[in-house]
């Protein structure tokens, strides 16, 4: 239900002018038009689906609360208010960024509020102005200015501390512990936890792109070459030493690196996909934190690595179009919009969903939720981490996630939330402020047969207004309307 206040001003002259300020307060289960503009820049289901591995996302996707744009840049939050879930006041905000446990903002001229857990960022955001990018590891960010130039603040031992204090830099790179960010000839700086990838990045320069895994990085040189450094473990060593390489995947634990022909090699721990498959012909690999998927030009899947996480039983057959990934298991959509699913039948592996229409999947951590072309939802997975619970209807046109809750939100920017309830998946009640009605002009001494403010966001509650209105006019707390004869 909406609660509805209106500010009004107006001129004791031969015309009374009543301008509408208006607040809408939503308490509505299932969501309310809150017309939203944009979330944070990385969540839990992109870091798994659109980066070629979840360590390479720009940012670490906040595990326990939402925060998202509105229209006049303020922000809303919900989930966790110990992890960012109370959002910070006022407007103008451009961008939203986040580490495990907190987010950042930017306004427009570059200046940066960050708000949540202390230890993860939460507090000790650069005072001045001008940065145009924020990075994360799991507990720190970075940012940077048109100039080069870089701040960082956060956790000690993952970025915070040992960071570079000048140099120009054109790309900041994370795993989970460290910090990498190339400069314009190439070469590379790297801090953070020393055993991590914090130290030891590979000297000269050439270097175009670095990729991630959860303590390891590698980077591509122009030429095709390959350098890894970090934790052994995690495929800080092992890359191959020939070959030209178009890209790099990776799990947790290792990373896999494509060809021109489409063969891969792969390095890091065996177990988790450290084992070069055979064959070529491969377009593009997927993983989750312990297994790699890597599809066909006939859309047909091989995978390999840990074969509790999805590194065996990939459906056989062809036609597939692209592979999804919880943290532990794999869904695929076909040509005709069915679905696949295999790895830990407890986090999405097992009961996909029949029948086909689906455009595309989300994940939490443990739980999947397709898309169909009508934009109804379902749902698969760990029930507490959003795998039941999923809205009824359609139109919803794109989902987020959090670690263990959806939102779904619907072209009219209405939304709803489900999953655990302590990290987003209840429904959030937004706040406008600001938002105002067209001016109205009535003559003093006629009657005016009503003035109202058109909510699209579910029924109304009540209404008020402050200050008290002028003599012979009231509004009907029910209807939003103001009616009656002005007499002052």
């Amino acid at each position: 239900m909406n609660s509805i206040s209106f500010n009004t001003s107006f001129t004791h002259l031969l015309l009374l002018k009543i301008a509408l300020v208006v607040s809408i307060n939503t308490a509505i289960a299932g969501g309310g038009n809150i017309e939203l503009n944009r979330f944070t820049e990385v969540d839990t289901s992109s870091a798994h689906n659109d980066n070629g591995g979840y360590y390479n996302a720009s940012n670490f996707p906040n595990s326990s609360a939402f925060a998202t744009l509105q229209t006049d840049g303020s922000i809303m939050a919900w989930g966790d208010s110990s992890y960012g879930g109370t959002a910070p006041a006022g407007n103008g905000y451009t961008k939203i960024y986040s580490s495990a446990y907190a987010f950042a903002a930017t306004k427009a001229d570059g200046s940066i509020k960050a708000w949540g857990a202390s230890y993860a960022g939460g507090t000790g955001a650069p005072a001045d102005s001008g940065y145009i990018k924020i990075y994360s590891t799991l507990i720190a960010f970075t940012a940077i200015k048109a100039d080069g130039s870089i701040k960082m603040w956060g956790g000690s031992g993952h970025g915070d501390t040992s960071a570079p204090s000048n140099g120009i830099y054109t790309k900041v790179y994370s795993n989970a512990f460290a910090f990498a960010a190339l400069k314009a000839d190439g070469s590379i700086t790297a801090w953070g936890d020393s055993n991590k990838g914090g130290s030891n990045a590979p000297a000269g320069s050439g270097y175009t792109k670095i990729y991630s895994a959860s303590s390891a990085f590698a980077a591509l040189k122009a030429d095709g070459s390959i350098k890894a450094w970090g934790d052994s473990s995690y495929g800080g060593t092992g890359a191959p030493s020939t070959g030209v390489y178009t890209k790099i995947y990776s799990t947790a634990h290792a990373f896999a690196a494509l060809k021109a022909d489409g063969s891969i090699t792969a390095w890091g721990a065996s177990s988790y996909g450290g084992t070069t498959p055979s064959g070529s012909g491969y377009t593009k690999i997927y993983s989750n934190d312990g297994a790699f998927a890597a599809l066909k030009t006939d859309g047909s899947i091989k995978v390999w690595g840990n074969s509790n996480t999805g590194g065996v039983n990939a459906p056989a057959g062809s036609g597939y179009t692209k592979i999804y990934s919880t943290g532990s298991a794999f869904a695929v959509i076909k040509t005709d919009g069915s679905i696949k699913a295999w790895g830990d039948s407890n986090k999405g592996g097992a009961n996909a969903p029949s029948g086909n229409d689906y455009t595309k999947i989300y994940s939490t951590a443990s739980a999947f939720a397709a898309l169909k072309t009508d934009g109804s939802i379902k749902v698969w997975g760990n029930a507490s981490a959003g795998g039941t619970g999923a809205p009824v209807g359609n139109g919803y046109t794109k989902i987020y996630s959090a670690q263990s809750a959806f939102v779904a939100i619907k072209a009219n920017g209405s939304i709803t939330a489900w999953g655990s309830s302590s990290v987003g998946g209840t429904t959030p009640a937004p706040n406008l402020t600001n938002t105002t009605g067209a001016d109205q002009i009535v003559v003093i001494g006629s009657a005016i047969t009503g003035i109202t403010f058109h909510n699209s966001g579910g029924s109304i509650a009540s209404c008020t207004v402050a200050p008290t209105l002028p003599a012979g006019l009231s509004i009907d707390s029910a209807t939003c309307t103001i009616s009656g004869t002005p007499t002052e």
